[in-house]
């Protein structure tokens, strides 16, 4: 009877768990799946030029077309750490058509027609962290006599007092135009330099002289 006993004892020696009478194993609880953290575009410097906003990271450039807003807009947001916010504004032969819509942050602005094209003016010499500056080495706070000396000539004098307000810099053919300001030559595009107190205050492109807005 003692070895019947201990053969019996030991047919289930597997523990119970306390409080589970069943014995079943417990589920673990489960964890909701983590939402990554948008990874800003790296830069170490970015350019306005006549063609797009272009960026260098580690030697590479990457250059943000005027002609597709969406990926520049999506830029200046990772940079600034600022949502976008639009504000539509209507055509300039009062119309009352919405001719495109405004996105303004703090060092830039970004005005996208609703043909596709892009207005864009850099109001400061940095969009986050990341200095901004053109072609020619002209930037927010650079001289109007540096502007001069780095090729720019005069455009608008909006006060009329005599000195130009605004210069054209970074000058670019566009072949099959033809200048509105300069008869019988070929329309160019440029960086647009506006001027106060004989400093840069603002950068905008792609300008041009072929075209009346």
């Amino acid at each position: 009877m003692l070895v019947a006993g201990l053969v019996l004892t030991g047919c289930d020696s597997s523990p119970v768990a306390s409080g589970d009478p069943g014995g079943s194993p417990s589920t673990p609880p489960q964890t909701q799946p983590s939402t990554p953290t948008p990874t800003a575009t790296p830069a170490d410097s970015i350019s306005l030029e006549v063609d797009g906003l272009v960026t260098m990271y580690d030697g590479h450039a990457v250059t943000f077309s005027y002609t597709d807003p969406e990926p520049l807009l999506t830029f200046i947001e990772e940079l600034t750490g600022v949502p976008r916010h639009g504000e539509d504004y209507d055509d300039p032969w009062g119309n009352g058509t919405v001719f495109g819509t405004s996105y303004t942050w703090d060092e830039i602005r970004v005005s996208a027609w609703t043909d596709g094209q892009t207005w864009v003016t850099i109001t400061a010499d940095a969009i986050g962290d990341v200095p901004v500056t053109t072609v020619p080495g002209i930037t927010i706070g650079s001289t109007r006599d540096a502007v001069i000396a780095a090729g720019g000539w005069e455009g608008w004098d909006r006060d009329g007092d005599g000195t130009p307000d605004y210069y054209g810099i970074d000058p670019q053919p566009v072949p099959g135009t033809e200048s509105l300001s300069r008869p019988d030559e070929v329309g160019r595009q440029y960086v647009d330099v506006e001027i106060s107190g004989d400093v840069v205050t603002a950068v905008s492109a792609p300008a041009n002289d072929f075209s009346d807005i």
